[in-house]
């Protein structure tokens, strides 16, 4: 294996893939600022080659953050709030149901309640009236004397009903950042969306709960500028932690401006002193006392504020976010830990039995592109599962179950599918879909899930080839033994937060051999645990759930890992470990 130009070489699970930058250009730029040359490679292909944009990057100062008057729409929407809040006229925050949505709600709330507005809040109910506005809501929202409606993290596609809310006498104002349809709410009385046609803003791939955190930001500038603020402006920078929840659960691009929010939005999260929600939901997670980072949101926080909205109601993730009361943080963080406990036994069964039915229908060697379907399953998971069938199996996925006598699906694609232009081809079968590249969902009749197997198969596989169906490691750079120090760890902190948009960097170390004996370790023995050396050099490497390696471990002798280093340990005995990402002999063809 030589490191040059565009290589590919296979493991037994991956296709792994290089492509050498060409650094020497930016080598005396990279060398001032310090970075090791180790870490060249990975800047350029980061496009980190100019000293002004490095430094931008690695300090993410909030000054960068633009003017959110930048966003169309904003003026009016600051002004009909003022006309709101001097009249004290109901104010009803209404939101989605995921952790984007709850967040949003939350900041809105408890920023609107701080500066003296008459607010409250609604978020449907996932099971009973689904996604989005919906006129029952619109009625009950109106019966409470409301007079005007702010959407945060939906909204955008809502025409009917944004005009049957304008009909009950109450304005509109719509914040979304999802994709826009041909026809938007003309009723509403103004739209933020930076994706809506006509709008210039400089950053297109805000959350929700960004876009909210815009329309703060410009009412707090606005006001203040009016005069409205007798002892001082608020300081919104506390309410970046609600970004940062609501940002990184949302999977949008950890870059520009998202990258800002959650950089220092991460600070506050990591805190001692946080607001007590998220203190209490920390302690019971374990992260009490710890630093967070976006695996710890990702994989800790958020999917317990989800919990509750994936199986029915929002409404305890919402009020775990505004209590002032420690009392009912705590009670609230223990009941959505146990909803989540309930949410994953639901889930694991549910991926069992499609694990489990792949096998006995021998779906995977007949089909291209599956489609699974239970009327047993709950919709407020499939979801999660289509997403681990696609994991497992490297197949676009279709997971349906049965809503009100409608088959209701969600779908989950790979890097080489299109997963919305794949289900145009399929169109005539389905009721309604919508989604995008990676992430869809749909309804179809009963009797068309036959055919859709069918079809969606033949949809796959025409689009596909046999090569699209190996799943990819991209390899940022090759290391050698002395590459791995303090110091690579130490710039790599440096360029957190990762996320999708900016991917923590993988690397490649070749012909390692086994220092001692591998073992397995963790509850259920599925993690490797092995300590590789290269000269001189002994590694401490974790492989989780790499147990199905153990006969090509056993067998050869030399070793090429992918990995990416972590410090691990506590205080003093802290010590550089490689996490495996995949592993292959050396001796391999390529």
């Amino acid at each position: 294996m030589n490191p040059n130009s565009f290589e590919t070489y296979m493991s037994s699970k991956f296709k792994w893939i290089y492509n050498r930058a060409e650094v020497a250009p930016y080598l005396e730029i990279l060398r001032k600022i310090g970075v090791p040359e180790c870490l060249s490679e990975v800047f350029v292909k980061k496009k980190l080659t100019d000293e002004l944009i490095i430094e931008c990057f690695l300090e993410t100062p909030l000054r960068e953050l633009y003017s959110p008057f930048n966003l169309k729409g904003m003026k009016t929407a600051v002004e009909r709030i003022r006309i709101a809040l001097k009249a004290g006229e109901r104010i009803c925050i209404y939101g989605d149901y995921d952790v984007d949505g709850v967040t949003s709600v939350s900041l809105m709330y408890l920023f609107l309640s701080e500066i003296g507005a008459n607010a409250d809040y609604y978020i449907p109910n996932r099971l009973e009236e689904g996604y989005g506005l919906n006129r029952e809501a619109m009625d009950e929202i109106a019966s409470r004397g409301t007079k005007l409606i702010i959407t945060v993290d939906c909204g955008i596609n809502a025409v009917g009903e944004v005009a049957y809310a304008a009909s009950l006498g109450m304005d509109v104002i719509i914040t979304d950042h999802h994709q826009p349809a041909e026809v938007m709410p003309e009723a509403a009385l103004c739209i933020i969306n930076p994706l809506q046609p006509g709008d210039s803003y400089e950053f297109k791939e805000l959350a929700g709960v960004g876009v909210a955190f815009k329309l703060v930001m410009g009412l707090r500038y606005y006001l203040r500028e009016q005069g409205c603020f007798g002892k001082g402006a608020p300081n919104i920078k506390k309410y970046l932690d609600l970004v940062t929840l609501g940002t990184v659960a949302d999977v949008v691009p950890i870059v520009g401006e998202n990258r800002i929010f959650v950089r220092h939005g991460l600070e506050l999260l990591s805190q001692k002193s946080t607001r007590p929600g998220v203190s209490e939901l920390k302690k019971i997670t374990g992260l009490d006392g710890s630093r967070v980072g976006t695996s710890q949101v990702g994989f800790a926080l958020a999917p317990r504020i989800n919990a509750v909205g994936r199986m029915g109601s929002s409404d305890k993730g919402l009020r775990l976010l505004i209590t002032d009361s420690r009392d009912e943080a705590r009670y609230l963080a223990r009941e959505l830990d146990q909803e989540n406990k309930y949410r994953q036994a639901i889930e694991k069964e549910i991926i069992i039995e499609s694990y489990q039915m792949i096998e006995d229908e021998g779906l995977n060697e007949r089909y291209k592109g599956l489609v699974l379907y239970s009327e047993s399953w709950h919709q407020g998971v499939i979801g999660i599962v289509a997403s681990r069938v696609v994991e497992k199996f490297h197949k676009p996925t279709i997971i349906i179950t049965s809503e009100n006598g409608v088959g209701k699906g969600s779908a989950r694609s790979i890097p080489a599918f299109h997963l919305y232009e794949g289900l145009k081809k399929v169109e005539s079968l389905l009721i309604t879909f919508g989604g995008h590249k990676y992430a869809a969902g749909l309804k179809v009749q009963m009797d068309n899930i036959s055919e859709l197997r069918e079809k969606f198969n033949e949809a796959v596989d025409t689009l596909l080839c046999e090569n699209d169906y190996i799943p990819e490691l991209v390899i940022d750079a090759f290391l050698e033994p002395d590459d791995v120090s303090k110091e690579l760890l130490d710039w790599l902190d440096r360029m957190q937060p990762f996320g999708a948009g900016n991917k923590e960097p993988v690397f490649c170390m070749r012909n390692l051999r086994k220092s001692q004996p591998f073992t397995y370790v963790g509850k259920e023995k599925t993690h490797l645990k092995i300590y590789l050396e290269k000269d001189g050099r002994v590694f401490d490497c974790i492989g989780y759930n790499m147990k199905d390696f153990e006969d090509m471990l056993t067998s050869s002798a030399s070793f090429d890992i992918v990995f990416t280093p972590v410090l691990n340990g506590w205080y003093g005995g802290k010590y550089i470990q490689l996490n495996l990402k995949d592993i292959r002999s050396a001796d391999e063809n390529i």
